[in-house]
């Protein structure tokens, strides 16, 4: 048995967080961590169960706002408070519901059709500016710039905008995804959304009258047509669309290319046999995905496992860990690019599964299709490191790779 080490930001376990997860499976699958003030829920069924059971709160803001906060610190933080509880991956039912609907009308079948072009071109775009370079950085040379370019376009947000909402996806999700490094993380994530909310009013006026083919105008048409629906949620909506579509999408796309580039066998075997492709995809969101865990606030007592917990307790179902259990995955240590049934949980599962995800499966197939394609030769460059995160697994740029 290994030697407990609860600290979620230990070097070793941002390296490396697996063998601590199948230490937590096999001796502590339910089990109160001191240091993060919660449960984290670490074996495959308890995790599927969890994400279903509606018991298990996705609003953790408000419980983090109203206990955790002084009544100058709430009115400070108000329009933080705001934006996240207008987000569906953060409320419940029946305002969940309400969000969703808004949320899916961004992914229209129209949507879809021309998301496909944008990502073929982009990846065209940034690939080609490759040819005869050698070496380059997988994250700022394509893992970063194509999601984003996709997803502003998709939004209809000028392409030289595109440094300033990555800066403020960036100071969100130091807050979201529990970073550290980064002082005042919660008075810069609000400066973000004051920028982010006011640049998204702008683009939101220019369309007012004169609509375009692009997210934005699709969501204030759906607005006209709906009472129930405001200005405040379609920026909003807009505003997790562009934080989520590119920052999670780069994510994958360095953690799916390291790992392939981890087990060369597989990498060789994708390009033999590229009508893999999709399976290799959802190997490496199992193997290695962007999200570690999700939080969870407990409603009412109740037992997970065999384990009591309390209302009000708050949970880590750690999907990473779910991902890589040997009674759900045979040989879950082995990169098997062809592995089917893959039911893995990297994506959530239930009412909170990802909206995004087909869009963000289309943007890693393209890119990887053409990659190995264009590319007989990838190898890493030199070392790369994640983002010391709690609940994301983010390579950090550069991660330098030789390719010809």
């Amino acid at each position: 048995m290994l030697s407990a080490n609860d600290d979620l930001l230990d070097p070793q376990l941002i390296r490396d967080p697996y063998p601590y997860y199948e230490e937590l499976r096999a001796h502590r699958p339910v089990h109160y961590n001191e240091r993060w003030r919660g449960w984290i829920v670490a074996r495959y069924d308890d995790v599927f169960k969890g994400l279903h059971d509606e018991r298990m709160l996705a609003d953790t803001v408000t419980p983090y706002f109203q206990t955790r906060m002084s009544k100058e610190e709430r009115e400070e933080f108000a329009l933080t408070y705001e934006v996240l509880n207008s987000w569906s991956v953060f409320v419940d039912p029946p305002k969940h519901t309400k969000l969703r609907r808004i949320f899916g009308r961004a992914f229209t079948p129209k949507a879809v059709q021309t998301m496909r072009a944008i990502v073929e071109q982009f990846v065209d775009e940034f690939l080609s500016a490759w040819e005869g370079k050698g070496e380059v950085d997988m994250i700022n040379d394509f893992g970063y710039l194509m999601p984003a370019n996709v997803i502003a376009t998709l939004i209809g947000a000028p392409r030289a905008d595109l440094d300033r909402f990555h800066r403020w996806s960036h100071e969100l999700n130091e807050l979201l995804h529990g970073g550290v490094g980064t002082p005042s993380r919660m008075e810069r994530a609000q400066t973000s959304i004051i920028e982010f909310k006011a640049y998204l009013q702008g683009l939101y006026d220019d369309r007012i009258g004169m609509p375009r083919e692009d997210m934005m105008s699709w969501l204030m048409e759906v607005q006209q047509s709906d009472p129930e629906m405001t200005r405040d949620d379609v920026l909003y909506s807009c505003m997790l669309i562009l934080n989520a579509g590119h920052e999670t999408t780069q994510i994958l796309i360095g953690n799916t290319v390291a790992s392939l580039l981890a087990a060369p066998s597989e990498l060789e075997r994708l390009r033999r046999e590229p009508h893999l492709v999709k399976s290799a995809i959802e190997e490496c969101l199992r193997f290695n995905g962007p999200m570690k865990g999700t939080m969870r606030a407990i409603a009412e007592d109740m037992v997970i496992g065999d384990v009591p917990v309390k209302k009000g307790d708050r949970v880590m179902l750690l999907m990473a860990s779910a991902n890589r259990d040997p009674e759900k995955f045979p040989d879950p240590k082995r990169l098997d690019i062809s592995r089917n049934p893959n039911p893995h949980l990297a994506f959530g599962h239930g009412i909170h599964f990802c909206l995004g995800a087909p869009l963000a499966r289309m943007e890693l197939e393209i890119a990887l299709r053409e990659l190995v394609a264009r590319f007989r030769h990838i190898e890493l460059a030199g070392e790369f490191h994640y983002e010391n995160r709690i609940l994301s697994r983010s390579i950090a740029a550069p991660m330098r790779v030789h390719v010809a």
